[in-house]
């Protein structure tokens, strides 16, 4: 049964109704893809902000567990400090990070 079924199926190729379209906010004014920017940028800001005081207060718990010699804090701080350098990595080249997926998926002709 399932023979017969795979054998009547025909696989035909479709269109992609979404070729050349591309995404712009520009679309909905000046205004709104200013405010858009505005607040994105505000957003990006703020989070790089915070990610990168939390990297200082695990680099400051690091060194005041070495200096005071406890080893339990000094695995704590090192491990703190380790992810969130990677995060503030991520988030300050976020605009690259994103930019590269959007260039693949088009290249794709996704």
């Amino acid at each position: 049964m399932f023979n017969t079924i795979s054998t009547n199926f025909v696989a035909t190729a479709v269109d992609n109704p979404l070729d050349g379209v591309t995404p712009s906010l520009s679309v909905f004014g000046v205004q709104f893809e200013g405010a858009t920017q505005l607040i994105l940028g505000g957003i990006w800001a703020l989070v790089v902000v915070l990610v990168a005081g939390a990297f200082l207060m695990n680099l400051g718990k690091w060194g005041v567990a070495c200096r005071r010699g406890h080893s339990d804090d000094i695995a704590e701080g090192a491990e703190g400090a380790k992810r969130s350098g990677v995060a503030l990595a991520a988030v300050a080249s976020a605009s690259v990070i994103i930019g590269g997926i959007l260039t693949l998926t088009a290249l794709a002709g996704a």
